[in-house]
């Protein structure tokens, strides 16, 4: 019978093997280091830009909050022109109010009346004066009525007074004038 020793070869096979082993486990933990390395790497490189993009908002946010206070500082601002302009138109639209409400007086009053005194407190009007009759004040009032610029005209006062000899009539009449806003309003009506 034959013999075959196999124990040096099974020796040689298990040294083998335990090389392998020993490769297979040192490649493992090889490549498990490089896939550490790697994420810590990626994962650095991540941290970075999203430090950067961090950086970038918090001076894009002082950026904008710079500009967001001059926009409040011009809302202020345009406000304040806003006022002012309105200022200006209503002084534009009143320029001639005074000049008109004058004029407006003036072509109603007869000729058999004098004026002594005018007074003009926010549109409301009192006027002083005096008349030789009664019938030219009230003539007087109807013409201040038909004006499309006054309304509630009323009489105030009316006396009998003798200046220089002369018998004649001192009186007092009130009356209110329109806003630009009630006189568009009367117009409306009247047509």
């Amino acid at each position: 019978m034959i013999r075959i020793n196999l124990i040096p070869h099974r020796a040689e096979f298990r040294q083998q093997q335990i090389i392998e082993y020993i490769v297979v486990f040192a490649s493992a933990i090889l490549l498990a280091i490089v896939i550490v390395i790697s994420m810590d790497f990626i994962v650095t490189k991540d941290l970075t830009a999203l430090q950067e993009e961090s950086e970038m908002l918090a001076v894009k946010n002082k950026e904008l909050t710079k500009k967001i206070g001059e926009l409040r500082n011009l809302d202020s601002l345009r406000k304040d022109v806003e006022s002012k302009l309105q200022i200006v138109d209503e002084l534009q639209a009143g320029r001639f109010k005074s000049l008109v409400t004058l004029d407006k007086i003036a072509k109603a009053i007869p000729q058999n009346i004098w004026l002594e005194n005018m007074r003009d407190v926010q549109g409301s009007i009192t006027v002083k004066g005096f008349a030789e009759s009664s019938q030219a004040i009230a003539t007087f009032m109807r013409a201040i009525e038909k004006a499309d610029l006054f309304t509630n005209v009323r009489l105030s006062y009316d006396k009998s007074e003798e200046v220089n000899g002369a018998d004649i009539r001192s009186f007092s009449i009130e009356f209110h004038r329109l806003s630009l806003a009630e006189q568009e309003n009367v117009k409306g009506v009247k047509e």
